[in-house]
């Protein structure tokens, strides 16, 4: 009996197994987050509180250890921010997504493309930075699975060679690169131009170029624009409500003579948004958007 006869028979064992899976990755991912920005290892030392004391396995489950715990550690009683289970639970989650959603190949790739973005996620809302190794490299290593997968892309040719299937896939993800970091280069400079201020950091141009590697050139446009809307949704609101409440905080350091602070309220990672518009691409979207651009270029073409 193969893989593919277990899980027709037995559905439940791999959804169970890759939503294991994918807790145990986003602890991973934890760690990443806040070790890599810091320059500090992610192997050594193990994982200890911010007392320094060691975490026992049994408190280091993903999920469950913080809810045993009650969000408090058990040597000294600090409290645990909630983010650590919610991006385990998030990336179990979006595995087990995938897992249900695609072909075997297609949802492991979908499984790496949805660490990569979560990741980046979180250390761009940390650090308002996105490390080149996760964005460079997730280009290039989007870009060697697109040959390797060919239905990432659905650019399986039937009757064909795997190299000629290989070769059309590579040229949907070299053109998901071109056009996401193109794009969002161009809507850079526009920006610098009118807010007479940097718009858009370099990171988020790489970034798009991960993504359409992973997506193709209409993931990456879709990223952009679903990306954009939400934020812009989410967040006109709380940066209209952070820049009223800093406004009040410096009129009184002034009425009292402290020293002033320059506070930048408007600045927010552009990063998180454009990797959720991905991952909805990747998930949900990707075939309502590739009919629509096809209607598109027939109506022009």
């Amino acid at each position: 009996m193969n893989l593919s006869e277990i899980n027709s028979q037995f559905p439940y064992i791999f959804t169970a197994m890759f939503f294991c899976i994918g807790a145990c990755v986003g602890s991973f991912l934890n760690v990443c987050i806040l070790r890599i920005p810091a320059g500090r290892s992610i192997v050594t030392p193990p994982s200890h509180c911010a007392c320094g004391r060691p975490i026992k396995w049994h408190d280091n489950i993903p999920v469950l250890g913080w809810l045993f715990l009650r969000g408090k550690a058990r040597c000294c009683g600090r409290k645990i921010s909630i983010r650590y289970p919610a991006v385990e639970l998030l990336t179990a989650l979006v595995f087990t997504g995938m897992w249900l959603l695609f072909p075997a190949p297609v949802a492991i790739v979908g499984m790496v493309f949805a660490a990569l973005m979560i990741f980046c996620t979180f250390v761009d809302l940390d650090t308002m930075m996105l490390p080149d190794f996760a964005t460079v490299g997730g280009t290039i290593l989007g870009f060697i699975i697109s040959v390797a997968v060919p239905q990432l892309h659905g650019a399986e040719i039937p009757d064909a060679p795997w190299l000629a299937s290989a070769v059309k896939s590579a040229i949907c993800s070299g053109l998901g690169i071109i056009v996401g970091s193109g794009v969002v280069y161009w809507i850079r400079l526009l920006g610098e131009h009118v807010f007479k201020r940097e718009a858009m950091g370099e990171g988020d141009i790489i970034l798009l170029g991960c993504i359409g590697a992973f997506c193709g050139w209409q993931g990456a446009l879709f990223a952009i624009f679903a990306g954009s809307m939400l934020g812009a949704v989410v967040m006109i609101p709380i940066v209209l409500a952070t820049g009223m409440f800093s406004k009040k905080k410096e009129a009184k350091k002034k009425s009292y003579g402290g020293e002033e602070e320059e506070f930048d309220a408007t600045a927010i990672p552009f990063g998180p948004w454009l990797a959720l518009g991905g991952l909805l691409y990747f998930m949900l979207f990707s075939g309502m958007t590739d009919a629509y651009f096809a209607s598109v270029a027939k109506m022009l073409f």
